[in-house]
């Protein structure tokens, strides 16, 4: 029984690390189009030509409907959204943005680490490409924590944000903070060699699958996996690999402590919408995420709460549970224009 349980916490505490990881975005220049005609259920490829490389999104909507900036967890891509997308309001221009490392978006080049610090400054080049004066962030997992830092550091430029299954980055415990640096920079070192070494192994589609079902403790299924795949998957001639970069395997090397986030939410005068799964990661007790959303309503005007049934995924494997609740959010706006 105790090495059964001992056996349920180490899961449950790597399930937490592989869903919380920061990573960023980076500058802006040119966008490239593959289509020019699109539905809200027919979306465009774009790609954001940035000082390192290019960041690939998927555009949904016409281009004069409100701004949205969509952003998903981490190890998945934009495709996470593919599902809930069509359900939601027809007059919505949703970004949904391969972060660098993921999906077809290039890697950060060697020396560059992946941080909250790149992202928030991603987001903010990519509005400025946009021309966009007000936006909001439909977001999940690592998603929502960077689009609530955004919201305070940036609180004039966010209308809304819609957070799934995340309240906030998981603040830095200063008792143990030189525990997590050292295993970082060890893991990091170790990818870094792997990487250097050569290519990772092929292996077959099925197993690609299986890994990416069996790696989210059941919280995606093999439907789900198959959606994220068209961009997580790379083509080779003995099969598949990841397109992600080896590198996010590794915790990031940045800290962001519990008084900053609360100072920060604060300054949020955006309305939110946080749902959180039932089944998904808790990161913190109820006590702190309460005290997190008292912050939020210091100058935000509506903040919601909700709690639903799901694992951390449901997003995307049962998107017509939430659709509803974001519905109802969505619909209680200000008008906001301009288009990327």
């Amino acid at each position: 029984m105790r090495k059964r349980m001992a056996n349920e916490i180490e899961q449950k505490l790597l399930f937490r690390i592989q869903h919380i990881i920061p990573r960023g975005l980076a500058a802006s220049s040119t966008v490239s189009h593959n289509s020019d005609t699109e539905t809200s259920s027919s979306p465009k490829e774009i790609e954001i030509q940035m000082t390192w490389g290019k960041v690939a999104a998927k555009v949904w909507g016409p281009e004069n409907g409100r701004p949205v900036i969509a952003i998903h967890g981490w190890l998945d891509n934009c495709g996470t959204f593919d599902t809930l997308i069509p359900l939601l309001p027809k007059d919505l221009r949703i970004v949904a943005v391969d972060i660098p490392g993921h999906g077809l978006s290039d890697h950060f080049p060697p020396d560059i680490a992946y941080n909250y610090i790149d992202t928030l400054l991603a987001v903010e080049r990519l509005v400025k490409r946009f021309q966009w004066e007000k936006f909001s962030f439909l977001v999940h997992s690592l998603g929502g924590a960077t689009a609530m830092l955004y919201a305070g550091v940036f609180p004039e430029k966010v209308e809304k944000v819609i957070c799934l299954d995340i309240i906030r980055a998981t603040p830095t415990i200063s008792a143990t903070v030189h525990v997590r640096l050292r295993k970082t920079i060890g893991k990091l070192l170790k990818y870094e060699a792997a990487i250097i070494s050569g290519p990772e192994q092929p292996i077959s589609y099925e197993s690609a699958v299986e890994r990416w079902v069996s790696g989210t403790f059941g919280s995606l299924d093999e439907k789900a996996c198959q959606i994220l795949c068209q961009r997580g998957l790379k083509k080779v001639e003995e099969g598949y690999v990841f397109s992600r970069d080896r590198r996010i395997l590794a915790a990031p090397l940045a800290f962001i402590p519990k008084e900053d986030q609360v100072l920060l939410a604060r300054k949020v005068t955006a309305d939110v919408l946080i749902i959180k799964f039932s089944e998904g990661p808790y990161y913190e007790s109820p006590e702190d995420y309460q005290e997190h959303v008292e912050a939020l309503r210091t100058q935000s005007k509506c903040v919601r709460y909700v709690e639903m049934e799901g694992k951390h995924h449901t997003h995307l494997t049962h998107p017509e549970r939430i659709a509803p609740v974001i519905n109802d959010f969505l619909n209680f706006h200000t008008s906001i224009t301009s288009n990327p």
